[in-house]
């Protein structure tokens, strides 16, 4: 996933990790599901001198509890039962680039435990070996909970917490970068399009609107989702507000939530709900009206004030 940064968060985030990509010291991505730490992580290994060198990502809540340490460190012929070859962990394998810890705080005790050993002293031992190797890789630890919450919590260890947050970078949800919103929405259609071997549709001013004023729970990767289902339900050449799925529709008034910076007017409400009801209606005027408990007249009077088709 590419980064995209229109808004002022997502610029400053930028700066400071093209800062952090030229330091060799451990990373700490976190912010909220879906926003796009994977990303970030292989920018932050892509614009500093490692690039060359592998990327290794390690997904810790996929690893078996019984064989963090073998994947993490790599075993030896005869570590363990199925140990019928020996075989190189993921800091092996990524040499003098990057390893990825993507959900770090998922880790069991005892993987936090050998994870931490290998931080502080900067060597890596296989599974039923003797031999140690020095630890050249740079690491990138991510998590989408609160880092302290979990220390406090017992989920994750303070020391090994405190050794992988020297460089810490946290990522806005999308809900406070909206200016990246219709930028990210036409990169994923275009994306989506060429998969399908078609144009990307154009997306509709009612349609963009309401994919502003969403509250994106799911961040980034809930957009793509959207945008996917969208295309593969065969939309035409417009992408309009009638496209898109009904909780999108009916979602946009979270602009209320708590946290959002800017708050609505009540002229900005009441314009925002007759344009839901006449999507909700399909365009029908009658049942619009009927909804809103007001006459066809007093509908017209409104979408001509409001500038609603």
């Amino acid at each position: 996933m590419k980064l995209t940064a229109v808004s002022r968060p997502m610029r400053d985030l930028l700066r400071q990790a093209r800062r952090y990509a030229a330091v060799d010291a451990t990373v700490l991505i976190t912010g909220e599901t879906g926003v796009g730490k994977d990303a970030l992580a292989r920018f932050l290994h892509s614009s500093g001198p490692r690039r060359r060198d592998p990327f290794v990502a390690v997904d810790c809540p996929a690893l078996p509890e019984t064989l963090v340490e073998s994947e993490l460190f790599g075993h030896e012929r005869g570590a363990f039962t199925d140990a019928t070859i020996a075989r190189p962990g993921r800091f092996e394998l990524a040499g003098h680039g990057t390893v990825y810890l993507d959900g770090v705080t998922r880790l069991s005790e005892a993987g936090q435990g050998a994870l931490l050993r290998v931080v502080e002293e900067r060597q890596v031992t296989r599974l039923g070996g003797t031999t140690t190797t020095e630890m050249k890789a740079r690491i990138i630890a991510s998590s989408d909970t609160d880092m302290e919450e979990a220390v406090r919590g017992g989920a994750l260890r303070a020391d090994l917490f405190h050794r992988l947050s020297v460089l810490p970078l946290k990522l806005p949800p999308l809900r406070d970068r909206t200016e990246d919103i219709l930028p990210l929405a036409k990169r994923f259609l275009a994306d989506a399009s060429e998969r399908l071997n078609r144009q990307p549709p154009r997306i509709a001013a009612d349609a963009e609107d309401a994919l502003v004023r969403y509250h994106w729970p799911g961040n980034i990767r809930e957009l793509r989702h959207i945008l996917d289902r969208v295309l593969l339900a065969g939309v035409g050449a417009e992408l309009d507000a009638k496209s898109l799925p009904i909780e999108i529709l009916e979602g946009s008034e979270a602009y209320l939530a708590p946290g959002v910076s800017r708050r609505p007017t009540l002229e900005d409400v009441e314009r925002r709900y007759i344009e839901l009801t006449l999507v909700h209606a399909r365009g029908n005027q009658t049942r619009a009206a009927a909804i809103l408990g007001i006459s066809r007249k007093a509908l017209w009077e409104k979408r001509k004030r409001f500038g609603l088709r």
